[in-house]
């Protein structure tokens, strides 16, 4: 064989050899675009999950601090209730003291028995018996107090005596704080 045909074969063995080397170089480079597109996709997915995730989190954080922001409401709103309800019950409590002081026929009726019943008491028996002989100190006194419109009344028409109406002005004056009686 001649030179030239060995040239020529040499020439198509690197062609040949080159475009294999291309055919197996673009193979595997469209493996690697397809894996890598195949990762991204995956990726993709994940982060719009994790996204759809994220929002529900910020929807349960936001209703977290709508349940705070209502229960730091009731709260409030309880408080001042309760707060209402004692400044109540204590006008409750005090005109059945000053009902009692009024009635000459109150007698040994005492305030607390006629009071309403709380509805947080959890006090034993004894315990309501003792503070109900605390009730009475306030309420036995027979005298009135002329502050009372319907004592003043009373005193105008004679159906009460002078001396069974206390005037605390008076009282504050000659004796310090006014004592029952």
């Amino acid at each position: 064989m001649s030179t030239t045909a060995w040239i020529i074969i040499a020439i198509v063995v690197v062609v040949v050899v080159a475009i294999l080397a291309f055919v197996f170089m673009n193979r595997r480079s469209t493996a690697r675009r397809a894996r890598a597109e195949k990762i991204r996709q995956e990726a993709t997915e994940r982060a719009a999950e994790l996204d759809r995730k994220e929002a529900e989190a910020n929807a349960m954080a936001a209703q977290a601090q709508d349940a705070r922001a209502e229960a730091d409401r009731l709260e409030s709103v309880s408080a001042e209730e309760r707060e209402r309800t004692a400044e109540a019950r204590t006008d409750v409590e005090d005109a059945l003291r000053k009902a009692d002081r009024i009635d000459p026929d109150a007698g040994g009726r005492r305030v607390a028995d006629a009071g309403p019943r709380r509805a947080t008491d959890d006090a034993s028996a004894n315990d309501i018996d003792a503070d109900r002989g605390v009730a009475d100190d306030d309420v036995r006194g027979t005298r009135r107090d002329v502050r009372d419109e319907g004592v003043r009344d009373d005193l105008d028409r004679g159906d009460v005596r002078r001396d069974d109406v206390t005037d605390p002005a008076v009282d504050e004056r000659n004796q310090g704080p006014r004592s029952s009686r």
